[in-house]
């Protein structure tokens, strides 16, 4: 808690006031009041009991593993929620306050905090090298770590299927296996069988490259949807994203969302000039893969410009004959505007006829040159403030902001599936689950189905284990968690308070962490003991419910600083055998919770801005 209470004497006065941000994919018209940084802490203080005891009878009595009971001490955990400003929330493993101006001066290379449009809140470690060197704030959650589990479950898919279709092929009672060389010829003939399969699925895996072609398949039929939401060949788009969903293990689903968020914008729009500047818009959203467009509006090219602007206007408006279009004429002569202008073509959203980045631009420059002019006889400090505030008003209210398509690939997990390691699995996968089903039917006089498609997983898995450490190691910096984070979304209520488990309302937020056995910081590994080469692959649901009622203020932690706190849950398979009478149906993990306090430090509301 020193570095949040260093955090707030130093910086709290400029963090409180930085720029309101914005986000793809719903259009959102407000700044989430939700949006910024929140440090905090957990107390876990119940979990479910594991073991049988014996009551004054010695009759064994099995706890209800369902129901978290009281711990003798507390375990305190760190817990990192970053919120964009749509309100959607992200769960953090690190962050570090950066300065994207420390090292040009003397004073700023000394002091973190500079200037509220300097400040960075970067998640990604490989981003460091993009700062200069700084005396940087770091906060750091222990308890929590997690990669991008996808790249690790294209495998997992890969492997599974290989299996079931070696076993298929060798449970086929025609097939003779006596001899050497039968066993070949039938290891060949199913290799052949596999591969088909499993190349398509590792081509479907690529979902970045799949996206990028529906994304060019809805250009050409936007005209389509703009005139005609219902026409046959929008239904026949629909499909296609349907089938670009299906089609993989991965589930991406933001060919489905991008149609439909299009047609919902077209038919929300007035005229047709509006009609295709919201379609255009909406599409270049989703096709805006990088979030250059978030990152614009709150990056320091666009701070600067305001800066820039402020300095400028007071001696725009007081010029003879001022107008407001004279007075937005002068913001965008500075050199600043003209820096943000050239940025704003250059991360516009292809093939799209994108214009959010120019859009933005227009209403803070507009709503200050309208500010200034208003400002009549005022001096020129008082327009200068009264202008930075209609900027800053505007970036929060007037600025499309979108929501964020939770899976969308990471870069990470790009390279990786269209890297020489896994373009290789599909053989390497079919030749080693076709041997060992075979090898299983032909020495094992008593082999089952079970028997041959287990010996066929095995074999897949140990061929592939190179693939799986690479996988593993696939990074994911923020952890997206589905629900609403504000007062009053979720069920606060402890589950021993409850008559049934069951009572429980809908979470206020969910998520899922999968750290896979291969991973570097699975606890099971010991790189010095030869047994604990490789872990268990291990899960984590998290849950976080809210205290209050919806719509209620947040609460104040003093200084400046809200406080919004409910009840954390989390249920973990891997670290024991499930538990409940279902073990194999409807398993259960290891459950505790714990209430929360969330601390807000910072109103910044999109990470990894340069």
């Amino acid at each position: 808690m020193r570095i949040l209470d260093s955090l707030r004497t130093r910086g709290m006065a400029v963090l409180c006031a930085l720029l309101p941000v914005v986000f793809p994919l719903t259009v959102a018209g407000q700044a989430s009041p939700y949006r910024g940084l929140w440090v905090g802490t957990v107390s876990l203080q119940a979990v479910n009991e594991v073991s049988v005891p014996l009551d004054a009878a010695n009759v064994p009595v099995a706890p209800d593993p369902e129901v978290p009971t009281p711990t003798h001490d507390q375990a305190h955990l760190r817990l990192l929620i970053h919120v964009n400003g749509a309100g959607q929330a992200f769960l953090l493993k690190d962050v570090a306050i950066l300065n994207r101006v420390a090292g040009s001066d003397p004073a700023a290379a000394v002091e973190v905090f500079a200037r509220e449009t300097d400040l960075a809140l970067v998640t990604d470690p490989r981003l460091y090298s993009e700062f200069d060197p700084q005396p940087a704030v770091r906060i750091a959650a222990a308890a929590f770590d997690f990669g991008d589990f996808k790249a690790t479950e294209a495998l997992d898919a890969i492997v599974e299927e290989a299996a079931t279709l070696a076993t298929d092929f060798v449970m086929d009672p025609t097939l003779v296996l006596d001899t050497q060389a039968q066993r070949v010829q039938a290891r060949n003939d199913a290799i052949d069988d596999l591969l088909p399969t499993l190349n398509e699925m590792a081509e479907n895996a690529d979902v970045a490259e799949a996206f990028g072609q529906f994304v060019t398949q809805v250009h050409g039929l936007l005209g389509v949807i703009i005139n005609d939401p219902s026409d046959l060949q929008v239904t026949d788009l629909l499909a296609d994203a349907a089938t670009l969903r299906d089609q993989s293990f991965y589930g991406d689903a933001r060919g489905v969302e991008m149609v439909e968020t299009i047609i919902d914008a077209v038919q929300a729009a007035g005229t047709s000039a509006e009609k295709t500047a919201a379609a255009n818009n909406t599409a270049a959203a989703f096709a805006d893969v990088g979030n250059q467009y978030q990152r614009f509006i709150s990056g320091k090219v666009f701070g600067d410009m305001i800066v820039a602007a402020v300095a400028e206007v007071a001696s725009a408006a007081q010029a003879p004959g001022a107008t407001a279009a004279s007075i937005e004429t002068a913001l965008r002569a500075t050199p600043e505007a003209i820096e943000a202008l050239t940025e704003a073509i250059q991360i516009k959203a292809q093939p799209f006829a994108d214009t959010r980045a120019d859009d933005a631009i227009d209403a803070v420059l507009g709503a200050m040159a309208e500010a200034a002019l208003l400002s009549g006889a005022l001096t020129a400090a008082e327009i200068r403030s009264s202008s930075e505030a209609a900027a800053r008003a505007a970036l929060a209210e007037a600025v499309a902001r979108y929501s964020l398509p939770v899976l969308t690939p990471t870069l990470d997990y790009n390279a990786f599936i269209t890297s020489l390691t896994f373009s290789d699995v599909p053989q390497q996968a079919a030749f080693a689950a076709a041997q060992a089903a075979i090898e299983e039917r032909a020495t094992n006089p008593l082999y089952t189905p079970l028997s041959v498609f287990n010996a066929a997983k095995l074999g897949a898995l140990n061929a592939l284990q190179t693939p799986f450490s690479t996988a593993a190691r696939v990074m994911r910096t923020e952890l997206p968690l589905a629900g609403e984070f504000a007062p009053g979304a979720g069920d606060p209520r402890a589950i021993m308070a409850l008559t049934q488990p069951s009572d429980l309302g809908p979470a206020g937020l969910e998520g899922r962490i999968y750290l896979p056995a291969n991973h570097p910081t699975n606890p099971f590994r010991h790189r010095r003991h030869p047994d604990h080469r490789t872990g268990y692959n291990i899960e984590r649901l998290i849950r976080l419910d809210f205290d209050g009622v919806t719509g209620d203020p947040l609460e104040s932690a003093g200084y400046g600083v809200d406080r919004i706190t409910g009840v954390y849950r989390e249920e973990i398979f891997g670290l024991h055998k499930p538990l409940g009478p279902e073990p194999d149906t409807n398993p259960i993990g290891l459950r505790t919770e714990g209430p929360f306090e969330l601390n807000r430090i910072s109103l910044i509301d999109t990470l990894n801005t340069r």
